[in-house]
């Protein structure tokens, strides 16, 4: 109903504002039960007699679990431990059955004198259920009609090309409506394919060297990858140098010669390039 009254408020068919509301309780099918026969509780305290029962006889009554639960909580049974079994016994000689009584005033319309927290407590058995009546103070706007008629939200060429715009009703713009979010932020491809290449040398026991040196010279780039210094891979690798500083000078000169000897006369297996090696060239940066 809220979203017929909302379309006449749009095109000033309508206007309305919320006079009242009450909270009122419907009866079902447990509610009435507890009319004719009484409250869970109050049916597991009749059960018992006077020299007290054993509890697994009790709780083979219907609704005994819950009852037994209110009834302890109630302080109107106890359960003797010393008595083998333990049995169930009378806590007080006579009780009030005030769930009951709450009913019988709920189903009369009578609920000021029943608390909230009973209240609660009811719903939460399922005893009763809680119902809203509101009331609304309609008045007709300017172009009131009984007939709703659907607002257009779009000019169409079609309606400029027929004319029939100007027998439509549109829908208002709402201007401080936000826009549809930007898609953003999404990782590039190549880095993707990076970080999971990166994933498996990391978890082959590798690992990762710093990565903030952007410049870096051609030993650790070509030499110390074994790659021969006359060989085109390296200029087909978008090799850049830089003029200053144009070459660099430090070394660890161990494991350089090392390298120098693989390159010049093989090792693990190779037989080298079989040609001299320009200490030049691994500097160059």
């Amino acid at each position: 109903m809220i979203a017929h009254l909302n379309d006449g408020k749009l095109w000033d068919g309508t206007s309305f504002e919320e006079v009242w509301f009450i909270k009122t309780y419907r009866n079902v099918a447990t509610l009435r039960r507890v009319l004719e026969k009484g409250s869970h509780e109050a049916n597991v305290f009749a059960e018992i007699p006077d020299d007290g029962i054993e509890q697994s006889k009790l709780m083979k009554l219907p609704n005994a679990k819950i009852g037994f639960s209110k009834a302890m909580s109630a302080g109107w049974i106890q359960v003797d431990k010393s008595c083998v079994p333990p049995l169930v016994k009378k806590k007080v000689p006579e009780i009030v059955d005030t769930v009951q009584e709450h009913m019988n005033q709920i189903i009369k319309g009578d609920i000021l004198n029943i608390s909230d927290k009973d209240k609660q407590e009811y719903k939460k058995r399922k005893l009763i259920q809680e119902v809203v009546v509101k009331s609304f103070n309609l008045t007709k706007g300017p172009d009131f009609s009984l007939t709703l008629t659907k607002l257009e939200t779009d000019l169409t060429s079609d309606m400029l090309l027929a004319g029939s715009w100007k027998k439509l009703k549109f829908k208002d713009y709402n201007f401080e409506a936000l826009g549809a979010p930007l898609e953003s932020g999404y990782l590039h491809p190549l880095v993707k394919v990076r970080s999971e290449f990166r994933q498996i040398f990391l978890e082959m026991g590798f690992s990762e060297m710093p990565t903030n040196n952007y410049v870096e010279n051609s030993f650790w780039n070509f030499d110390a990858l074994f790659q021969p210094q006359q060989h085109p891979a390296r200029d087909a690798h978008d090799t850049f140098f830089i003029s200053d500083p144009k070459v660099s000078n430090k070394f660890p000169m161990d494991y350089l010669e090392r390298v120098k000897k693989v390159h010049s006369k093989g090792g693990y297996g190779s037989q080298g390039s079989l040609m001299t090696r320009t200490c030049f060239l691994q500097r160059k940066s």
